[in-house]
């Protein structure tokens, strides 16, 4: 019997615990000035992916894993100075992952765990701003956030969601936005224009529900809340300190606000079958309550 030398034994050893992953292609382009990036494809069924990491400017860090996924890609892109991209996808196929960043000091985060074929886009232009986007056991889901100004705040999470779309959009300094989804088909939309403004939109156990919220202005807040099946909420804010609040449980609710002015608060509560509310304010600390 013939025995392997230590450094035989090492070298065979290393072949059998790299096999698992084939045909991965990692890209990595650096400009500048003490930038960091790293690629990782490593584990059982990691096949035939993609990562491609371009880094021109200052300190940026770039790091993207692909572990037990196929046929995935992860894109980042970085133009300044101390920006961070993070993004990892496991246990799918099919995935996309962009981020692209300009700017001083932006922060992407994007999570692809037990994903078919859905796909994150992260775009930042500024300074200071900070993304999030998680999507966990879902097929088909669509996530995008762009992000133009000062320490803009987004976050968007899908859990056991399929077919579903997110979007955020912010334009200014320090808007704050989230969207959570699970369900079948659920669309979320949220954009922002100004400073401080808040929004989120809640989707849960659902199929076909349809969020919309547009702010205009300086410390808008708004929330929606769905929990059904084709319901429907659309909130346009414009001024200062506008409040909306949406819930909406059952079957093909429909509710639509305006408020245009200061300090003014709606709130909408929907309860059964095809209810519609529709409210409009114009003006100063006028309060709208409607519940169905």
């Amino acid at each position: 019997m013939k025995t392997l030398t230590p450094i035989a034994a090492a070298i065979l050893l290393t072949i059998g615990g790299t096999a698992f992953a084939e045909d991965n292609t990692a890209v990595q382009n650096q400009v500048g000035v003490g930038n960091s990036a790293s690629a990782t494809q490593t584990g059982h069924a990691t096949k035939k992916n993609l990562i491609e990491q371009d880094q021109h400017g200052f300190f940026n860090n770039a790091d993207a894993t692909q572990s037990a996924e196929r046929h995935s890609t992860i894109y980042q892109q970085q133009d300044g100075a101390h920006n961070d991209a993070y993004s990892l996808q496991a246990h799918g196929a099919h995935n996309t992952s962009t981020s692209m960043q300009s700017g001083i000091g932006n922060y992407s985060s994007t999570t692809q765990i037990s994903q078919l074929g859905s796909t994150a886009t992260t775009m930042q232009y500024g300074v200071g701003n900070k993304a999030s986007t998680l999507q966990l056991a879902g097929v088909g889901n669509t996530s995008t956030i762009d992000q133009s100004g000062f320490f803009n705040k987004a976050d968007v999470t899908q859990v056991l969601s399929f077919h579903s779309n997110a979007s955020i959009t912010q334009t200014g300094l320090g808007n704050d936005a989230s969207a959570k989804q699970s369900g079948f088909g659920q669309d979320s939309s949220i954009d922002q224009d100004g400073k401080f403004n808040h929004a989120s939109t809640t989707q849960l156990h659902g199929f076909g529900n349809d969020a919309t919220i547009l702010q205009s202005g300086f410390g808008n807040k708004a929330s929606m809340l769905q929990i059904g099946i084709h319901n429907e909420a659309l909130g346009f804010q414009k001024g200062f300190a506008n409040k909306l609040n949406v819930c909406q449980d059952g079957v093909g609710h429909l509710a639509v606000s305006s408020q245009l002015g200061l300090f003014n608060k709606v709130s909408i509560s929907q309860v059964g079958h095809h209810e519609s509310a529709y409210t409009t304010q114009v003006g100063i600390a006028n309060h709208a309550k409607v519940w169905q």
